[in-house]
């Protein structure tokens, strides 16, 4: 026999629901008005923000309203595990800060405070899933360090001083694509495609990969995910933009040509690179001014990775699927286009 839940058995005795807001939700699919346009019209449009606050907003309802919709549920009827999760989601997988999802929890709580006082609205006042999500939630412990923030123009900065053509191509290939540094050893010569008379006269097994070929992909690089070190669970195809087809082909031009069917050469053994490697390409980069400090861990290739993933997931809210098949995270079903890149 289950064993009975004693919050369940004390809501029944009482008259009450554990889950106030669900018998609200089907109406507010049938008006089709969204709450949160009332709440920026009705308290948001009389605050004094600046615009870059406004959007912070913005950003947080349409996350929410993502999440919400992943768990089958009008976004102005949550209970307390939506809450949870939302908070459990941004923790785990945007891996924002403490400080970020106490932000997203305070907008949210703000739009969830209006529908209590505004008549129009069913939320009691008795009833706030997001004071009771954040009584039980840890938003104490930071975490990891997370690495600094550098502006674009910094980051531009920083890459312009890479002298070495093949480690500037290396960071834009990391920054531009989010590769791993492992992923970046691991290509071959075949696995890209740049379309230059020279280099490809030059090197006859240039996009010969079955899968560059039989999709006719041009200006694209494939990265395949039973390679010892790729750690993806498919294989992607990934677009190459004009700035780093530039620096790939001048990498191109001076590599060395002694048979290895691998882009990058070690320039002591002139053979595939190791993940060591183009770690120390980062660090000679940007240590010691970016070393580890008691806030910040140091710039290491994994920087590649988490600014190229920030820039999409957080300065272009783009589709999560579509990052995580750039990233190669997981199995996804979307195709993934050329959406523009990282200006550096």
């Amino acid at each position: 026999m289950p064993e009975s839940d004693p919050r369940q058995e004390l809501a029944d005795a009482f008259g009450r629901e554990l889950d106030p807001l669900a018998q609200f939700e089907e109406t507010f699919i049938e008006t089709e008005i969204d709450p949160f346009e009332l709440y920026e019209e009705n308290r948001l449009a009389s605050k004094d923000l600046s615009d870059s606050t406004v959007e912070e907003y913005r950003r947080s309802f349409r996350q929410w309203r993502e999440f919400m919709d992943q768990q089958g549920r009008h976004p102005a009827c949550p209970n307390e595990s939506h809450i949870t999760g939302f908070i459990k989601y941004h923790r785990d997988e945007r891996g924002n800060s403490v400080g970020t999802i106490k932000n997203r929890l305070m907008y949210l709580n703000q739009a969830y405070q209006y529908w209590q006082d505004d008549a129009a609205f069913p939320h009691p006042q008795d009833y706030n899933p997001i004071d009771l999500a954040k009584a039980t939630a840890d938003l104490t412990h930071e975490g990891p360090k997370e690495p600094p923030r550098l502006s674009v123009d910094e980051l531009r900065g920083k890459v312009e001083e890479i002298t070495h053509i093949r480690d500037r191509a290396i960071v834009l290939m990391q920054l531009k694509l989010g590769l791993r540094a492992t992923e970046v050893c691991n290509i071959k010569l075949s696995e890209i495609h740049l379309s230059n008379r020279d280099v490809q006269d030059h090197y006859d097994s240039m996009g010969e990969a079955k899968a560059l070929k039989e999709r006719n992909r041009k200006h694209a690089v494939y990265i395949p995910h039973e390679r010892d070190g790729n750690k993806s669970r498919k294989p992607r195809m990934l677009p190459l933009d004009d700035e780093l087809r530039r620096a790939l082909l001048r990498y191109l031009l001076i590599r060395p040509d002694n048979g290895e069917p691998w882009l990058f050469l070690s320039q002591t053994t002139r053979e595939q690179m190791t993940k060591q490697g183009v770690n120390e390409i980062w660090k000679s980069a940007f240590q010691p001014e970016y070393a580890e400090t008691e806030d910040y861990r140091g710039i290491t290739s994994h920087f590649g990775r988490h600014r190229f993933t920030t820039y999409w997931r957080v300065e272009q809210d783009l589709n999560r699927e579509l990052i995580k098949y750039m990233r190669g995270d997981t199995a996804g079903s979307a195709n993934l286009k050329d959406r523009g890149a990282i200006r550096l």
